[in-house]
C-alpha cells in the first residue's frame, strides 16, 4: 500500500478529500494532484510486458480517477490511507480485468502475428480469402450438373435464372409459373439439396 510521508500533507488532503465531496473543484483538483502519481505508479507495477506495448499507464490512472470523480459523493474513507488503498485497489483491478479480457481465447494477443516478416525466420502470413476453395468450386460444380439434369425445361430456366440472381417475382415472370409456384420448388429443391 502506498502511503503518505508527511503528517501535514495527509490533513491538506483530508480537507480537501472533503470539499471535493461538498463539489469543491479546487479542492478535487488537489485530490487529483495527489494521488494521480500514486495510482500510475500502481499500474506500473501491475502491467505486464505484453500490456505494456498496448496500454500506457496514464489510461489505466485516468480511468481510476474518473471512477473517483462520478462517485465521490457517494464514496466515504475514513483516513487518506483508506482512500490510497482504495484507488490502488481500483487501479490493480483495471489492470487485471484487462489482462483477463486481452488473454481470453477470443482476443489472445500472443496469437497477434505480424502481416510481414522481419527476418527470415518469421514466414509471410497467408490470409484467409473470400472466395471459395478449389473443393468449394468442385462440389458446387456437381450439384449444378445434378441439378440442370432435370427433364423439364422450365425448370432448369428457374435454376438458371436464380442462380443469376433473379428475384423470385423475375423468375415467376420469365416461366409463366405462379410466384407460390416458384417459392415452393426453389423450397423443395433446397431441402433436396440439404438432405
Amino acid at each position: 500500500m502506498t502511503m503518505l510521508s508527511e503528517p501535514r500533507i495527509t490533513d491538506e488532503l483530508s480537507r480537501a478529500l472533503l470539499d471535493a465531496q461538498q463539489g469543491n473543484q479546487l479542492a478535487w483538483e488537489t485530490v487529483f494532484r495527489e494521488c494521480y502519481p500514486k495510482v500510475r505508479r500502481v499500474v506500473r507495477r501491475r502491467l505486464d510486458r505484453s500490456m505494456r506495448s498496448l496500454y500506457d499507464s496514464t489510461d489505466f490512472a485516468s480511468d481510476v480517477m474518473k471512477s473517483l470523480a462520478a462517485n465521490i459523493s457517494r464514496l466515504n474513507f475514513p483516513s487518506v490511507e483508506s482512500l490510497i488503498a482504495f484507488l490502488a485497489h481500483v487501479a490493480e483491478q483495471k489492470v487485471i480485468d484487462e489482462y483477463r479480457r486481452q488473454h481470453t481465447q477470443k482476443r489472445d494477443i500472443t496469437r497477434d502475428r505480424r502481416l510481414i516478416a522481419r527476418d527470415q525466420e518469421d514466414a509471410p502470413v497467408q490470409l484467409p480469402s473470400d472466395e471459395p476453395t478449389a473443393s468449394q468450386l468442385a462440389q458446387a460444380n456437381e450439384v449444378q450438373e445434378r441439378l440442370l439434369a432435370r427433364q423439364d425445361e422450365t425448370e432448369r430456366a428457374i435454376i438458371r435464372l436464380r442462380r443469376e440472381g433473379h428475384s423470385t417475382a423475375d423468375i415467376a415472370e420469365s416461366t409463366g409459373w405462379n410466384i407460390r409456384r416458384v417459392q415452393r420448388f426453389l423450397k423443395d429443391l433446397l431441402d433436396t439439396l440439404k438432405d
